[in-house]
């Protein structure tokens, strides 16, 4: 198991669903944000696991690179970790960097495995995530103040994506961790994370 970044993983035998949980570039597993997903996805009586990045856990602020070779590999890691195979559906619910790794990862999925994922991502990254070519469910959770780019950058990002399933929900007067943009107070994290159906 050392070769494994730090995780958390519920399973749950009856469930057909696995929740795969991706941190945020300055997020890691224990924190608030983080826990309160991954309690949210195993009330829902969903599979979860929720891991950290490797560069996070060596204490560095950067990921591996353009190319997230390291956080796609960790990725296909926890995947098997958690007995992907064995679900029905497998939902990458992923923040901000978490977002662009897990569409790195659907970009090279075969096609034949796109109805079987579903990305939902909590503060899209414009201009980074690559999505045109997935074909499964998308839902992108954006806080009207992100400064990474409003919902309608972001609609018009994937204004070509092959998906004919993508939810935008905007979160009115948050920022780009769903805290207040004016008072920097976590007002609007519940709100997101119950946005995820």
């Amino acid at each position: 198991m050392n070769n494994l970044t730090s995780f958390y993983f519920y399973h749950n035998s009856k469930s057909n669903t696995l929740d795969v949980i991706l941190c945020g570039g300055s997020y890691g597993i224990d924190t608030d944000f983080m826990q309160k997903v991954f309690t949210h996805s195993k009330e829902k009586g969903n599979g979860v696991i929720l891991f950290n990045f490797p560069y996070f856990e060596r204490g560095e602020e950067h990921s591996s690179g353009e190319e997230l070779l390291e956080e796609l590999e960790t990725l296909q890691k926890m995947l098997d970790v958690a007995g992907y195979k064995n679900y029905k559906k497998i939902r990458l619910i992923a923040k901000s960097l978490g977002g662009i790794v897990a569409s790195f990862c659907l970009d090279k999925l075969p096609k034949s495995e796109h109805d079987k994922f579903e990305i939902i991502i909590l503060g899209f990254v414009v201009g980074s995530p690559k999505l045109n070519n997935f074909t499964g469910k998308i839902t992108i959770i954006q806080g009207q103040k992100d400064k990474f780019g409003g919902i309608e950058a972001v609609k018009k990002e994937l204004i070509n994506a092959k998906s004919k399933n993508i939810r935008f929900i905007e979160i009115p007067n948050a920022n780009h961790s769903f805290k207040d943009a004016k008072t920097d107070k976590p007002a609007y994290e519940d709100i997101a994370i119950n946005s995820i159906d």
